[in-house]
């Protein structure tokens, strides 16, 4: 013992020992305000794993694990953590101040400052709440640059979430180089981590990103690239992906091979049972885009998509009746298939049915 110990008393890093040891005999015995005493005791000597018992024993009075919910009681020992700037405690009482809790109104300052040291700790859920809070103007404005940078940091240390966000930035570009590798690698992982918006956020890149890949948004242009990503898309339930791709091939600056691939989307599209799709490939048999024309494919094609409920379809199916083109003339469907387009807000059918038939909805 040393010489400046009194006579019978434990060296601080024994009575440290002692301390925690019994929080945590008080912890196992159901005797909590006890071993809130003990530990924090250990704390004030130095241990901080005793400040995350603390911290912990609140996070169980908050759940409701102990016995019913008690917010007191939590916010309690969070104090008590914070005082030792324990990482879970500051967390935590970072996320009662976001909200409010009895006898405390929500304190978005206060929380951002909890919330900033628990992420210097390096906990990540902290950074990803941060991101949130610049992202969507918690503290009064939004702050974007601030955001990517919480999401990054919550992204690297491991966060589902903010990976998907921080792909979602370097997919947009602006704030940082739009990079569509980083993006599609971020996104990734984010679903292989099981974020429940992992399929989503993934399907609508691809579903952006395939379209890019052919105008050369994407930073180069690549055909192949751009069919494996509506592939998988279409594979996650975007059955309209092969709709916009051919038409991205159809209607952009057109290079030698577009026609006939916009032809083939259409063909993909079509077998998802899309109307557009099925409407747009009429079209491609009635006016030779990727194929020889051919009316009665194209008809057979309109009748579909306009049964499907496309109204450009049931236009077209209009104008071959009255004109008797790859079908037999009926000038009754004729008009039963206009007046369903115009009431679809089909501006052709409209026209047709006023100049040819002297008919005008009411």
């Amino acid at each position: 013992m040393s010489a400046d110990v009194h006579e019978g008393q434990l060296p601080s890093d024994r009575m440290m020992e002692y301390d925690y040891a019994m929080g945590q005999d008080c912890l196992a015995s159901g005797q909590y305000e006890d071993a809130v005493m003990y530990f924090r005791k250990a704390a004030r000597l130095g241990a901080p794993e005793a400040a995350s018992e603390i911290g912990m024993l609140g996070e169980k009075f908050e759940r409701g694990v102990l016995g019913p919910p008690d917010q007191k009681k939590a916010f309690l020992c969070y104090e008590i953590g914070v005082e030792f700037h324990d990482e879970h405690s500051l967390l935590q009482m970072g996320k009662l101040f976001m909200h409010g809790f009895p006898g405390y109104r929500p304190n978005i300052r206060k929380a951002r400052r909890l919330l900033e040291e628990a992420s210097e700790k390096g906990n990540r859920e902290a950074a990803a709440l941060l991101a949130r809070m610049f992202d969507e103007g918690t503290l009064g404005k939004v702050n974007r640059p601030q955001a990517f940078q919480y999401y990054l940091l919550a992204a690297q240390r491991g966060d589902p979430g903010a990976m998907l966000m921080t792909g979602l930035f370097y997919a947009e570009g602006g704030l940082v180089p739009k990079d569509v590798r980083i993006a599609e690698q971020w996104i990734r992982k984010g679903r292989e981590l099981q974020d429940p918006d992992g399929d989503l956020t993934l399907r609508t890149f691809l579903g952006v990103a395939c379209i890019e890949y052919i105008t050369g948004q994407a930073g180069r242009i690549d055909d192949r690239m751009a069919f494996s990503m509506a592939e998988e898309a279409a594979g996650l339930g975007d059955y309209e992906v092969w709709l916009r791709l051919g038409e991205t091939y159809r209607d952009a600056d057109r290079r030698p091979g577009h026609e006939d691939r916009a032809f083939e989307c259409f063909k993909k599209g079509a077998v998802y049972e899309s109307a557009a799709s099925q409407s747009a490939l009429g079209l491609c048999w009635e006016s030779g885009i990727g194929t020889k024309p051919d009316v009665e494919e194209a008809v057979r094609w309109y009748r579909k998509a306009a049964g499907n409920g496309d109204a450009f379809a049931m236009a077209r199916l209009g104008y071959a009746y009255e004109n008797g083109a790859g079908t037999a003339k009926d000038e009754k469907k004729a008009m039963e298939w206009l007046i369903q387009a115009a009431l679809r807000g089909d501006q052709g059918a409209v026209r047709t049915l006023h100049d040819d038939y002297g008919y005008t909805l009411s």
